[in-house]
């Protein structure tokens, strides 16, 4: 729980920053416009950073206006880590996906098992060919929900790497084909179970049993017994630097 409200302050220390650094850092503001142009966004004026009308919006982080709009997903770590993507009830993405029951099923005794056990695999062995089918099957729609849902003018997405003071920055259409084909033919389960949706998306229980939730863990209705997809930004920014298999710009602090 700790660790998870650490990452949530260093990512809104992230926003914050930006919009800071746009607002009253010249050079830092003409640098990103510089970065975004060579993404192939243009701009009539000075670009402007702010979270005004990101309310109703669950994966901008920050919005840059100028003569047009675009939405900025910013992705921040201190250490080579995982970025939680999104958090929900199975029940919820049985609705999404319109998972069949027995694949429902799976997951869910899978969930409640590491709940009894932290120690136990998440996926068992003889259930991973149909659970790897099946996230296989779903896995452009998945992407496509945890990292964008719909937000039509989210079109950035922002990697802060606060070990080297760097930002990079890339076209969410672009990040979203790339892991797409990274994973298509490559999802596999490590040594526990959790589910590797290719080589930068993971699929397992959320966990974090607060000592302030009521609620026995092994009970299915406990909050840390949802279904979490993890995303590595700092795996996959410099995997992204070293093979320059996407494009990207990036910004030395």
């Amino acid at each position: 729980m700790e660790k998870g409200r650490k990452a949530a302050r260093i990512g809104l220390d992230s926003e914050n920053d930006i919009i800071f650094m746009v607002s009253n850092d010249e050079d830092f503001r003409v640098r990103l416009e510089k970065c975004l142009m060579s993404l192939g966004y243009t701009f009539g004026e000075k670009i402007r950073a702010s979270k005004d009308g990101i309310s109703n919006r669950k994966k901008t982080d920050v919005l840059l206006r100028a003569d047009t709009e675009i939405g900025v997903s910013i992705k921040s770590s201190t250490k080579t880590s995982f970025h939680q993507l999104d958090r929900r009830r199975l029940e919820v993405w049985r609705q999404f996906l319109k998972m069949p029951d027995d694949i429902f099923e799976t997951i869910k005794q899978a969930v409640l098992r590491v709940a009894k056990d932290p120690n136990a695999k998440f996926i068992l062995e003889t259930d991973r060919n149909t659970i790897g089918e099946f996230f296989a099957q779903h896995l452009k729609l998945m992407l496509d929900e945890v990292l964008v849902r719909g937000e039509q003018n989210l079109m950035v997405l922002m990697i802060n790497d606060k070990i080297t003071n760097k930002i990079y920055v890339y076209r969410m259409r672009d990040v979203l084909d790339f892991l797409f084909e990274n994973a298509k033919n490559n999802i596999w389960f490590t040594d526990k179970g959790i589910i590797k949706l290719g080589d930068f998306v993971s699929v397992q229980r959320k966990g974090g049993n607060g000592k302030r939730v009521k609620i026995n863990k092994h009970e299915w209705t406990h909050p840390g017994n949802e279904l979490q997809l993890k995303f590595s930004p700092l795996e996959f920014a410099r995997s992204t630097e070293r093979t320059g298999a996407i494009k990207f710009c990036a910004i030395d602090g």
